[in-house]
């Protein structure tokens, strides 16, 4: 099969810009479909069209001037994937990747298809469902929508039934007890056309209100709770026959990893690989999609950590001066409290070092004054 070199990918974020990045270094011609012009891919890709992945008209007018389509984020239709699939564009990952990925639910059925260890859940569809099910937990629990939910958005925490009566999105909602969470670990798959994967480093990852604050490598934890982990993520990308890159989000509690949640993209555990690792998982995806070799995963520092920029309602207004001992990656958002305007990673010789560094850069741009 000859290798693609032109592809569309579907939304306009961090993820796409950080993928236009990759192409632009190994020869590959993006084209890219945001839904608005200062989102951020949108402000350097020159080709760029203006419109809403959910409408199929725009989806497949990308689809009919790229060779292969993939996406920057979950929050499409996989019905209309699915329509365009059988009219002949080629989707990657496909229509059937993609419904998992976006649907928690049908996570944990593939989960339970091949035997993999999760929290206990339970699935409710009415307010009466979500209070029987925190009443068997204990009186409070955790809540997380089905579908629509990112960056701590769609997630109760301390959830008790007065609480989720004012929450409740009305679609499904996956209901687990409170846990004492030992860590949590990320694992990137990345999966050819032809089903060769590579796997990069399993990586700690540090989580503040729901949303993904910290990412370290290498991750200071057994080695064989990081192969189970590895070969738990490469089943799955298996069995709904991904192709590009798969991260797979675990939690540790007592000793035993347990299963959180998938997402069928690149993703934001996985930025360190910019720097930490020979071909990032962005530069990787699109080798995968567009069908050539994969490259290598390996380390290439002894340790590094990632923290993400996000705007906040404790003085910053903008950011600040750049830090000169880090790797900065700004995504030219307007900055508002909660959102993720870019991230830093520093490399080190101890992942200590790499974070205490990270951290610091961090918060001089979030607290500063200036704008990009």
């Amino acid at each position: 099969m000859a290798a693609l070199q032109n592809v569309g990918i579907v939304g306009g974020g961090q993820l796409a810009l950080m993928m236009a990045e990759a192409a632009s270094r190994i020869g590959l011609v993006v084209e890219v479909l945001a839904v608005h012009p200062d989102d951020p891919a949108a402000r350097i890709v020159p080709r760029t069209t203006i419109g809403d992945p959910g409408d199929g008209a725009a989806l497949r007018e990308l689809a009919r001037r790229c060779e292969v389509v993939t996406f920057d984020h979950e929050m499409v239709d996989p019905a209309v994937l699915r329509d365009l699939e059988s009219e002949g564009f080629v989707l990657r990952p496909g229509a059937r990747a993609m419904a998992v990925a976006v649907d928690k639910e049908r996570q944990l059925e593939v989960f339970g298809r091949l035997g993999l260890p999760v929290p206990p859940t339970n699935v409710a569809r009415s307010l009466d469902e979500v209070a029987a099910a925190i009443a068997a937990v204990g009186g409070t629990a955790v809540l997380k929508v089905a579908t629509g939910g990112y960056d701590g958005r769609g997630v109760l925490l301390g959830a008790t039934a007065d609480s989720a009566t004012e929450w409740f999105p009305d679609r499904p909602v996956l209901v687990q007890p409170e846990m004492d969470i030992d860590a949590e670990i990320a694992v990137q798959v990345v999966r050819g056309v032809d089903g060769q994967m590579a796997t990069y480093p399993v990586v700690r990852t540090v989580q503040h209100n729901g949303m993904c604050a910290v990412v370290q490598v290498p991750s200071g934890l057994d080695p064989g709770i990081e192969r189970a982990a590895v070969e738990m993520a490469m089943a799955i990308a298996s069995e709904i026959d991904v192709v590009g890159v798969l991260a797979v989000e675990f939690f540790i509690v007592d000793g035993e990893l347990l299963l959180n949640e998938i997402a069928a993209r690149p993703h934001n555990s996985g930025h360190i690989t910019i720097e930490s690792t020979c071909v990032s998982q962005f530069e990787n995806h699109l080798r995968a999609v567009a069908g050539h070799p994969l490259g290598s995963t390996e380390l290439v520092v002894p340790a590094a950590a990632m923290v993400n920029v996000v705007g906040s309602s404790c003085g910053g207004v903008g950011y600040g001066p750049l830090p000169t001992d880090v790797a900065v990656h700004l995504y030219g958002k307007q900055p508002r409290p909660g959102r993720k305007l870019g991230h830093v990673t520093a490399t080190s010789e101890s992942v200590v070092d790499a974070t205490e560094r990270a951290l610091r850069a961090a918060r001089t741009l979030e607290n500063g004054a200036s704008t990009p």
